[in-house]
């Protein structure tokens, strides 16, 4: 049986409040250091609260106490997943898949997996190249435009000359590399209420990173070992942010600043710019125009041999995880707020008086047999009911 603060932090995540959760999983944890189940439940609050570090950290720690049950494995996976740790998380789900079969959640996160793993090796294939253009849909825009790639590109492209000699009889040297080229990548997308701006550099430590945010100002500064700036992304952006509501945070894998905007409007570019912006809710058109069937968006993957649909992967992911079957207290737990939430007036106010009643051991829908009487408190057997305070 889950101790009090385990029941308690179950309850917390069903209701959503996961901080509390947090808090109450740290006390079950103290309590019973050796229970995976904690480890993992927790892990799974950190996803909740896009804490994919930390979540990684705890699903780990729970796999290493239980390394047979598969649910430890496909959170660890997610928590890799998000912290674009695709190989590694590909190799938990495939565990976590050898572990529980019957769970097609692993089948829809291998294959997610397995295309982003394919369209980092052409990335890599296809070397410096000028990155797209923005590109928006379903309201999240994305963009790995570095402010010099554009050079580098025009740069790999020109005609090599050995020795002053332009017939090319000789062998030819690689392209020199552009100076002004930046050592990292930053990336960024963004929501109805957030701009997220990440630059794809790993390992950082707070004493190598400067991050200032403004009204309408975003800086970034990443110094070498020696303490020397390696990087700076200085950005006049498009719209107004509220700096106090703004964060970053420090990953693994990349340097993470979520950005709360001041406005609910879609920025078409991360930088100032005089195209205009779209509101996310659509104003009616004067004359109605009949819709037209735009195809789902499909990116291309592994070499162009074959497109993904983030879309139908999405979901898949999304009902899988809603579809989640929790145990123990929180399944309980989950089954009352179920029945309550969906109950008439008669049968909410059965189950609250012979809960109350009956000092929590006894539930009922009734509400003709328990508005009656008095509800009794039925311990279960082998057990029998005391007054505080009385022997």
């Amino acid at each position: 049986m889950a101790s009090a603060p385990a029941a308690k932090a179950n309850a917390a995540f069903v209701d959503e409040d996961y901080d509390l959760a947090l808090a109450l999983y740290k006390q079950a944890i103290d309590a019973s250091p050796n229970d995976s189940s904690l480890y993992s439940q927790r892990a799974q609050t950190h996803i909740k609260l896009e804490n994919y570090l930390e979540a990684a950290e705890d699903a780990g720690k729970a796999i290493e106490l239980d390394p047979k049950t598969g649910r430890h494995h496909h959170r660890k996976g997610v928590a890799l997943f998000n912290l674009e740790e695709y190989e590694s998380a590909k190799s938990a789900f495939e565990t976590g898949q050898a572990l529980d079969g019957k769970n097609s959640t692993f089948k829809t996160w291998i294959r997610k997996c397995a295309a982003e793993m394919d369209d980092e090796a052409e990335e890599f294939h296809t070397g410096t190249h000028e990155p797209a253009k923005p590109t928006s849909t379903n309201g999240f825009s994305s963009s790995a435009v570095s402010p010099s790639t554009s050079q580098a590109a025009s740069t790999s492209t020109a005609p090599s000359v050995l020795h002053g000699s332009p017939s090319g009889d000789e062998p030819s040297m690689p392209p020199p590399v552009d100076p002004n080229q930046p050592k990292y990548r930053h990336q960024w997308f963004q929501t109805q209420s957030v701009v997220e701006v990440a630059v794809l550099a790993k390992n950082m430590t707070k004493e190598r990173v400067d991050i200032h945010i403004d009204q309408q100002h975003l800086r970034v500064v990443i110094k070498d070992a020696e303490g020397q700036q390696e990087y700076e992304l200085d950005v006049e952006l498009y719209g107004q942010v509220d700096p106090a509501a703004s964060k970053h945070e420090l990953l693994k894998s990349k340097t993470e600043i979520r950005l709360r905007k001041s406005d609910a409007i879609k920025w078409p570019t991360l930088e100032k710019s005089s195209q205009k912006a779209d509101a996310y809710a659509k104003a009616p058109t004067a004359v109605p125009t009949p819709p037209v069937q735009q195809p789902k968006p499909a990116y291309p993957s592994s070499f162009n041999k074959k497109t993904v649909d983030w879309d139908k992967l999405e979901s898949e992911i999304k009902k899988d995880e809603k579809d989640e079957k929790l145990e123990g207290d929180a399944a309980l737990q989950k089954l009352f707020k179920d029945i309550y939430g969906g109950a008439d007036e008669d049968t909410r106010r059965a189950m609250n008086k012979s809960f109350q009643e009956s000092n929590g051991t006894v539930l009922s829908t009734n509400w003709k047999d328990i508005g009656k009487k008095k509800t009794e408190c039925t311990p279960p057997t082998g057990m029998e009911a005391k007054k505080y305070g009385k022997e």
